[in-house]
């Protein structure tokens, strides 16, 4: 199954080619996440599933607007070579933003890492290595080259997973050798992608329509397009991956192996935005398409049924955490992790809610209303910040704040969205 022509790419071809890549590689990086836990203890997984949750907050937070981007200008006709050149300089850029942040926070991120150098180190590397990764996924999306994304994506997983076998063999009992190791498997897995996807990208370039003018990209004007996106993108991972390290900071002493037990649950449990977060940017092109065609009928009929799935999807998974989930935990990572079953059923409504506000606001993205985007996540997070001060206990609190910012970052979404319905509308009736 060969690659197409960018643009001759189905609904069809996206769901088989992008999907299937995110699934697998998805189920294979939970079982990567199952194999640290069972080399480490729980003390020592917390520090772990910090820098795991950190990572994605400064790699995919930081660089995923990068991506989305290059998946909506690329499918334009325009300069590919510039907008490439102009995407490698916004990714230096983002890479500097991540590393001013993460030395701004490292007072928090210190105590959550537990003071462990080489793991903050393997976490500056990691804001560097980002910036290759996100640019080769961005290029293969933008280009329709699914099948290629889909591939790197589960070598990627492969990667993860063989190399952290490899360290739990050699009986790696630190945190620090499984943080590296992540490093590695996506230098790997990404940056030696890079020229063939930048060659194949420029050879299908889409001229100009004759008479047609467009600006020439820039370093400056894709990192100002793109720094709503990264408004929304840092807070959506704040909103996921914040919450886990803040409660392993704030548990103390007394508390790190039940904050260790939190974080392998939660990770557990949110196993599908494993497998929806990294499709998002894929969605993309298909809806740009859509919207371009004033096909948005068909885009509100695919909201409407995503919405009824969450709610069948709510209406079995909730019940089946509470009674099963928790023998879950303890066979996918030991005895030592035991939790309850109201904490699991609460943590997958929250899964679920952030699953709506992930999909909402791809449709924003299409549209290239980049602000309604960082508009949704900011008040999901601020939301989230709010619950976790007025909610008592560390985990408790950490729970319920993920599932109500959640929430209210979707409505929020939808409230947005549907206004913007509106007006135009109101628009063509008053003229």
């Amino acid at each position: 199954m060969g690659d197409q022509t960018p643009g001759r790419v189905g609904a069809r071809r996206l769901v088989g080619a992008a999907g299937l890549g995110v699934l697998v590689s998805g189920l294979i990086v939970n079982v990567y996440l199952a194999v640290v836990a069972r080399a480490l203890p729980p003390a020592e997984y917390a520090t772990f599933g910090s820098f795991w949750a950190l990572a994605l907050v400064v790699g995919f937070g930081a660089f995923l607007p990068l991506e989305q981007e290059l998946a909506r200008r690329l499918p334009l006709p325009g300069d590919r070579q510039a907008l490439l050149r102009a995407a490698s300089g916004a990714a230096a850029v983002l890479a500097g933003i991540a590393l001013v942040v993460l030395v701004g926070a490292l007072p928090i991120i210190w105590r959550s890492l537990d003071g462990d150098v080489s793991v903050l180190l393997a976490l500056g590397a990691l804001c560097v290595v980002s910036a290759g990764q996100f640019l080769v996924r961005g290029t293969l999306i933008g280009t329709d080259r699914l099948v290629r994304h889909a591939a790197v994506m589960v070598l990627d997983a492969v990667l993860r997973l063989g190399f952290a076998v490899g360290v739990f063999i050699v009986g790696g009992a630190d945190a620090a050798a499984f943080c590296w190791a992540l490093v590695a498997a996506i230098v790997l897995a990404h940056l030696p992608q890079l020229p063939a996807a930048w060659r194949r990208a420029v050879a299908w370039e889409r001229p100009l329509s004759p008479g047609a003018r467009a600006d020439r990209p820039s370093v400056r004007g894709l990192t100002r397009a793109a720094m709503p996106l990264l408004v929304g993108s840092v807070c959506a991972q704040l909103l996921l991956n914040g919450l886990p390290v803040l409660v392993v900071a704030e548990a103390g002493e007394a508390n790190e192996a039940a904050a260790g037990v939190f974080v392998a649950a939660f990770t557990l449990a949110k196993a599908p935005l494993s497998m929806v977060v990294p499709l998002q940017s894929a969605v993309v092109p298909t809806l740009t398409r859509l919207i371009a065609a004033d096909r948005r009928r068909e885009v509100v009929v695919l909201l409407v049924k995503g919405v009824a799935l969450l709610g069948a999807v709510a209406a079995i998974g909730v019940p089946l955490a509470f009674f099963v989930g928790p023998w879950v935990v303890s066979l996918v990572f030991g005895a030592d992790y035991t939790i309850g079953g109201l904490d699991l059923a609460i943590i997958l409504c929250g899964v679920l809610a952030h699953i709506g506000l992930v999909v909402v606001t791809q449709v924003h993205v299409a549209r290239g209303r980049h602000r309604d985007v960082a508009l949704s996540w900011t008040a999901g997070l601020l939301t989230a910040g709010v619950t976790f001060w007025l909610v008592p206990g560390v985990i408790l609190s950490g729970e319920v704040a993920f599932g109500v910012g959640s929430a209210v970052g979707a409505v929020v979404s939808a409230l947005i969205l549907a206004a913007s319905r509106r007006r135009p509308a109101e628009e063509r009736n008053e003229a």
